[in-house]
């Protein structure tokens, strides 16, 4: 299950413009045989810590000229939450108990919906995913934790409110 996530969630769509041939087959190749288990943890910080660790692995394996930590996360972010969506996956390696935690896989719709939401304005301006830095994703990824707060889902969730809506 996870080998056909790992192929699955990462489509020409989806990185379209984020790296050279080969970004999307080595990308694939790193989710299906990522170990799970490492984000299975007891703390926010601990996860976070593994998520970074993983996000910096993830663009190792990228080929060279299409490692972009933005784009990195953004793959790891979309595969974590099929994982999490998929009840098998969900049910093996516990994932349910990092609901909380993980993040909304960010790109230009997302950004665009998180800005026009009631304090939005005064996120960064979006740039593009591959020139997503680090401090920037920060910003919008504690302003998407507000807004998926006050709407009681977490922020995971928020990729499937705002994918091709309006506006």
């Amino acid at each position: 299950m996870q080998k056909r996530l790992g192929s699955t969630s990462i489509g020409a769509s989806t990185a379209r413009g984020m790296g050279p041939k080969g970004t999307i087959q080595k990308s694939r190749e790193y989710l299906q045989s990522l170990d799970l288990r490492r984000f299975n943890l007891g703390t926010s910080e601990a996860f976070e810590a593994e998520l970074e660790r993983a996000t910096l692995e993830l663009m190792k394996a990228m080929p060279k000229e299409g490692r972009h930590w933005g784009s990195a996360r953004k793959f790891l972010n979309i595969f974590l939450r099929h994982c999490l969506y998929n009840q098998y996956l969900c049910k093996t390696f516990q994932l349910k108990k990092i609901e909380r935690w993980l993040e909304v896989p960010l790109d230009s719709h997302v950004a665009k919906r998180l800005r026009a939401e009631d304090g939005g304005k005064s996120l960064p301006r979006w740039q593009t995913v591959i020139g997503l830095h680090p401090h920037t994703s920060v910003q919008y990824q504690a302003f998407a934790k507000k807004v998926a707060k006050a709407e009681g889902v977490s922020r995971v969730h928020l990729d499937v409110k705002y994918w091709r809506s309006v506006g």
